[in-house]
């Protein structure tokens, strides 16, 4: 692509966004402004079509590192180097994104930052639909420094520097008389080649040297085309088709976790209710058993239907044994449509009816049970679905 969308943004949400399209082809800026927050970083996407988009990201946020590592063990230094950075840090390595910036003889340079923060910028630039496979320090994108010197140039209201060591530095500018005498400690006569207008600062300790005014992020976005660290490594890198896949999907595997476990534990519920009631039937219908048959110590299901169906031998049309007749013609139309789950079951003696509750996986099995009741009248009541069955009433009675 010969044009790019440089972004560089902030540390928090809250903070000014700079961003610059610029065209290699024609070599000049097409546009360039600033977004008051993260909030507005939407207004980009479109720009971010068809173009390469990098990423710079405040120095203020990495801190870098330099341990001591024999050139055979280089190979495995991802597994290396968090043990040896627990010493040189105040939280826990296993928070951090460690990145390679270097190899030496016997040493390796590393850049740290939280996988919180990396996290925040990931959602930053998602929420705005904007996909960069390119990450990069700001500082790290100034041009580099000869022995001695440094090069440095004011973004907003911080100045960042780049040090001929590789070492960078992200100042705020009402912080640099504090910061300088402390830099001039451990850079001796070092010359600051700056590229925006220097700061004005009482008994300077460095020397600085103008070169070439630059715009911040064209400056910086020359150099990160050539810079050598990109922060999308490991767990973050852009080549791995599963890492852009999660990226991607993240959010929504996150909510489907969620809806899954609450639309399991409703299930739960649903059904712990359920055998509830069921259980809460059983014992009804043990307790008309009891009063019936009061001389049966020990009451079975099977006891229950058997016993039913025998008082039902002599029985005339009395009124006081419709009851009777109509649970044992009842439990022989429960047995042939096991579907049907009771609820609730009454019987008005006035009126000669039982009253069922129920519940059902479909419409279908309450018909079927109203012909099994036959040759009994019913009457069936408002059907609802619910939580995806089919709860209703019937009513049975004696045919007139």
């Amino acid at each position: 692509m010969n044009e790019q969308l440089i972004i560089r943004l902030p540390s928090t949400g809250k903070e000014i966004i700079n961003w610059m399209v610029w065209s290699d082809s024609e070599q000049e800026l097409i546009a360039a402004g600033e977004l008051t927050s993260s909030a507005e970083l939407g207004l980009l996407q479109e720009k971010a079509e068809q173009r390469r988009v990098i990423v710079l990201v405040p120095a203020s946020d990495i801190s870098q590192h330099s341990l001591e590592l024999p050139k055979s063990a280089q190979r495995s230094w991802q597994q290396v180097a968090p043990f040896m950075l627990e010493e040189q840090l105040a939280q826990d390595p296993d928070n951090l994104h460690i990145c390679l910036l270097d190899k030496g003889k016997d040493s390796i340079d590393v850049a740290c930052v939280s996988h919180q923060q990396m996290e925040s910028w990931l959602d930053m630039l998602e929420t705005a639909g904007i996909e960069s496979q390119t990450w990069c320090v700001d500082a790290l994108c100034l041009p580099e420094a000869e022995e001695g010197q440094a090069t440095a140039i004011q973004l907003n209201q911080q100045w960042l520097f780049r040090f001929f060591d590789g070492r960078i530095m992200s100042i705020d500018e009402g912080w640099l008389a504090t910061a300088f005498p402390l830099i001039a400690k451990q850079y001796p006569e070092l010359v600051i080649q700056h590229y925006s207008p220097s700061a004005k600062l009482e008994n300077d300790t460095v020397e600085w040297q103008a070169r070439a005014p630059e715009l911040p992020m064209k400056l910086l976005s020359d150099g990160a085309k050539k810079a050598k660290l990109n922060l999308l490594q490991g767990r973050y890198a852009a080549a791995n088709p599963i890492a852009q896949l999660w990226l991607q999907w993240r959010k929504v595997a996150i909510a489907a976790s969620v809806c899954f476990v609450l639309a399991l534990a409703y299930q739960l519920i649903d059904t712990h209710k359920t055998e509830q009631q069921i259980a809460s039937v059983d014992e009804n219908i043990r307790t008309v058993y009891k009063r019936v048959f009061p001389e049966v110590s020990r009451v079975r299901d099977s006891r229950i239907r058997s016993d039913f169906r025998k008082a039902l031998t002599g029985i005339g049309e009395a009124p006081d044994q419709d009851f009777l007749k109509m649970m044992i013609h009842l439990s022989v139309a429960f047995d042939k449509n096991q579907d049907l789950n009771p609820i609730s079951l009454r019987y008005d003696h006035k009126k000669g009816e039982i009253r069922l509750q129920a519940q059902a996986k479909n419409f279908q099995t309450f018909e079927q049970f109203r012909q099994s009741v036959q040759p009994f009248e019913s009457e069936q009541g408002t059907l609802s679905n619910k939580a995806g069955a089919v709860v209703g009433t019937l009513v049975i009675r004696n045919a007139s």
